[in-house]
């Protein structure tokens, strides 16, 4: 149990829903962050629009009326200087909520208190620029919380207009509490749409897994559904599709690897059995040992030549061969190795000849491409007619490129032969014998040495006449 336990929380499903509900926890606060400091500057910023205008009004309003308060004195219509104001400013009073709290002075004498002050003086902070100044006042005796005022002091007159923000202190508070009883609610439901979508998301990834764990080697032919779709999922099922072809290839290509190797060294091991079992049933004369002592030594050497062909092979697949590159002439590379390689044709009458354009520099591994043109040079000579020469020609071409070309004549590779001749063990019917059969592997290689030059091996027979093989690089 605890290790189902351990396992989930391990898991792609609960990180997905855990990411996905600490995403949303963080754009939730984010958004709350901004919705209360948007919220508060704005009622803040109306709250000072509101006191700055009625500040402004009352100013003009006192200003316009020319009332000299200084000498003021009673008359049939206003018994005070409360009276007198009253009555200019009573519209801006009733038309705004805003102005609790209102205090005129008119040089150091205060004329006129709103009701709700009571008579209670606001102080009043020194102000060191003309305009309106809004400011936060604290006066516990008329509000717990600071007040803010707007006081203009212009001329002979002091207004202050102020209003408590315990309202607007009240609202955000109000707007907090509902953020907080919200957010848990939020969260909750953002854990629970995080698993909905985490399990349907990786629901396929469970039937991608499913039926990947069900391929084995024996039914690599099968492919998992799902790759018509356009999306990460459909990518992830063609790339293991793709994965299981690349594997079923490998392995017919090891079976047939293996049964042609197996086919190959099992012809002269069946020989040296059999003679070995001949020598050793009935006496031979010296001469008998030794001819069947020569044939087992060729059998030998057959296998041995099969082995290292292979072993070549499998150090190029793995890249594990040691490569010594250098820049070189070409034409003086062809010219010792054509002297080394006269003795093949000595058998069949078969002179090598060259012809050699402009000489070029070429970087390479002189021992792999000496052991390619070797191989080339055997096929021809094996392969070529008695008594006709093969032909060793490089051509200059564009781009600093060389083309080496051997061409012999002889009976040639059918054309519908010729895509095959570089795959291991392939080789033709006509030249499945002991004399010049090989192993087919002579071309495998001499292909795997041109790939690692990033070279170009090229082929042109025409049956019965010539072939050509021809290396660019």
């Amino acid at each position: 149990m605890k290790n189902k336990v351990a396992a989930f929380f391990h898991s792609t499903r609960f990180k997905t829903t855990l990411w996905y509900a600490t995403s949303f926890l963080i754009f939730e606060i984010v958004i709350g962050i901004t919705i209360y400091l948007y919220l508060k500057s704005n009622l803040y910023g109306q709250l000072d629009l509101s006191l700055s205008n009625q500040v402004h009004i009352i100013h003009d309003l006192v200003e316009d009326s020319k009332i000299d308060f200084t000498n003021f004195a009673p008359d049939s219509i206003y018994s005070s200087p409360y009276e007198a104001i009253y009555d200019l400013i009573f519209e801006t009073i009733a038309s705004s909520p805003r102005n609790s709290y209102i205090q005129i002075q008119f040089g150091n004498e205060v004329i006129f208190q709103s009701e709700n002050l009571k008579g209670h003086l606001i102080t009043i902070p020194q102000i060191k620029s003309d305009g309106i100044h809004l400011t936060d006042i604290d006066d516990t005796i008329l509000s717990q919380r600071p007040i803010r005022a707007a006081i203009s002091e212009q001329g002979k007159y002091k207004i202050v207009v102020a209003f408590p923000v315990v309202q607007i202190l009240q609202t955000l508070s109000q707007l907090t509490d509902i953020y907080l009883i919200i957010a848990p609610i939020f969260l909750v439901f953002s854990f629970l749409g995080g698993a909905i979508l985490s399990v349907k998301a990786l629901s396929r990834i469970d039937m991608i897994t499913e039926k990947t764990n069900e391929i084995t080697t024996q039914n690599l032919e099968k492919i998992l559904e799902g790759g018509e779709f356009d999306d990460e999922y459909g990518r992830l099922v063609n790339t293991i599709n793709k994965m299981i072809r690349r594997i079923k290839t490998s392995i017919e290509y090891m079976t047939q690897f293996s049964i042609s190797a197996s086919h190959e060294l099992k012809t002269p091991l069946t020989i040296l059995r059999g003679e070995t079992e001949l020598v050793l049933r009935d006496n031979k004369t010296p001469e008998e040992y030794k001819e069947i002592l020569q044939s087992n030594y060729e059998e030998t050497l057959r296998m041995i030549n099969i082995v290292d062909k292979l072993f070549f092979i499998s150090k190029f697949d793995n890249a594990i061969i040691k490569v010594n590159k250098s820049e070189v002439s070409i034409n003086q590379v062809l010219k010792n190795l054509v002297d080394q390689l006269k003795y093949l044709g000595r058998e069949k009458t078969i002179c090598l000849e060259t012809h050699f354009d402009k000489d070029a520099t070429v970087n390479l591994d002189v021992n792999l491409f000496k052991q390619a043109i070797t191989n080339l040079v055997d096929n021809a000579i094996k392969y070529g007619e008695e008594g006709k020469p093969v032909l060793i020609e490089t051509k200059l071409l564009a781009d600093n490129k060389v083309k080496i070309s051997i061409i012999n004549k002889g009976e040639g590779i059918r054309k519908e032969n010729l895509p095959k001749i570089f795959e291991r063990f392939y080789r033709e019917e006509s030249s499945r014998n002991r004399d010049t059969g090989g192993s087919g592997l002579g071309l495998s290689v001499v292909k795997s040495i041109v790939d690692w030059h990033k070279g170009e091996i090229l082929v042109d027979s025409v049956p019965g006449k010539r072939t050509t093989f021809s290396i660019i690089i």
